[in-house]
């Protein structure tokens, strides 16, 4: 006979069952982490703009050096304690936008522990501060499509939310939420424990009070979108695109005239950048790879640029959001290698027309046809 059930004062122990440990990622974990790397890289490039501006100022006199690492490391702290202290679900945003911002702060300033000279302009710390950025872009992204189908999560999910009850009325949104996952979790008969949970709850969610919609939010929302329609009609919209991509696409050709340069040799091949001299005939790995990429990406660019100007607006904006991920996700390390300043202007532009071109096609390409 198998075994059976032993009743015990605090419920029924299932022989066979254990506690599980295995991480559950958050409902809203992917939009933290955006928050996080989104907060961290505008905290690097407003820090780089602030010193040059200012001229590198010191704080803390002749003995003390109040270094902005120092900032960062206060604001991590701030988040910790935070996120240990509070569980409203305002907390979570906060916490990432002070992980971000006191990240950003803390690794600008990577130069300084990886040499001796605590030399704050080594070559080497643009790419590393490039390369944190985009491992926590990437870790936010893998998030994103992380299924949360499971009943774990499902019911992690669901004990999160139902926070929002005792917080007052809930917002449609949230209402929604929260009984979408306790109908998915009652349905669910791989854990009939979370099951029967969900069955007596979701009468009580499907009762609780519910805040009106937010008309001011939804106005604020509508007016940006007629001014949008105004300001930026669908041909504007399109030559900002064109222009973008060729004026970007021949600057990146710049990368092409270093390569052939590089490989020609002689004696009028001497270039300087960032103030070190690169000799005739020689060929640094860093300046061969950046050179390259940048002609890889203004090729495709004004390639883009040109299939924009005849129509083809699905191949155009393809193309053009693949050399922006290539410039954002893999040249910009090794141009940062070679010029710290350079590659913050850079990202900026690439962002800035990534996220027109990423409108463009939410609004004209793959948006659903009246009708």
């Amino acid at each position: 006979m198998g075994a059976l059930p032993v009743a015990t004062e605090t419920g029924t122990a299932v022989p066979g069952t254990r506690r599980r440990r295995t991480p559950v990622q958050r409902p809203d974990g992917a939009r933290s982490l955006r928050l996080v790397a989104v907060s961290f890289g505008v905290t690097v490039v407003v820090t780089r703009l602030y010193l040059v501006l200012t001229g590198y100022p010191q704080i803390g006199g002749s003995v003390y050096h109040l270094a902005h690492a120092l900032w960062g490391g206060l604001l991590l702290l701030v988040g910790g304690l935070l996120a240990l202290l509070w569980g409203n679900r305002w907390v979570h945003p906060l916490t990432a936008v002070c992980v971000g911002v006191g990240s950003g702060l803390f690794v600008d300033e990577v130069g300084k522990f990886i040499t001796q000279a605590n030399d704050y302009f080594t070559p080497l710390a643009a790419p590393i501060i490039y390369v944190v950025f985009l491992a926590v872009l990437g870790l936010a992204t893998l998030a994103r499509r992380t299924h949360l189908d499971h009943p774990r999560t499902r019911a992690y999910a669901a004990a999160e939310r139902l926070t929002d009850v005792a917080d007052g009325p809930l917002t449609p949104a949230a209402r929604d939420a929260l009984l979408a996952d306790l109908t998915a979790l009652a349905a669910d008969q791989t854990r009939p424990d979370l099951a029967a949970l969900a069955r007596a709850v979701r009468p009580l969610v499907a009762a609780a009070p519910v805040e009106p919609p937010g008309h001011r939010t939804r106005a604020l929302r509508a007016a940006l979108v007629r001014a949008e329609a105004v300001l930026l009609p669908r041909w504007a919209h399109r030559l900002l695109l064109i222009a973008g991509a060729a004026l970007l696409g021949l600057f990146s050709l710049v990368g092409l005239v270093v390569l052939v340069v590089l490989w020609a040799g002689g004696p009028g091949s001497t270039l300087v950048l960032d103030d070190r001299v690169v000799p005739p005939g020689s060929r640094p790995a860093m300046l061969v790879v950046a050179s390259a990429g940048e002609a890889v990406v203004g090729v495709l660019l004004l390639l883009a640029a040109v299939g924009l100007v005849l129509g083809r607006d699905r191949w155009g904006t393809t193309v053009s959001r693949a050399a922006l991920v290539i410039a954002l996700a893999g040249v910009n390390v090794a141009l940062g290698y070679l010029d710290a300043e350079l590659v913050v202007s850079a990202v900026v532009v690439e962002f800035a027309l990534l996220l027109l071109v990423e409108r463009y096609r939410a609004r004209f390409v793959t948006a659903p046809r009246p009708g």
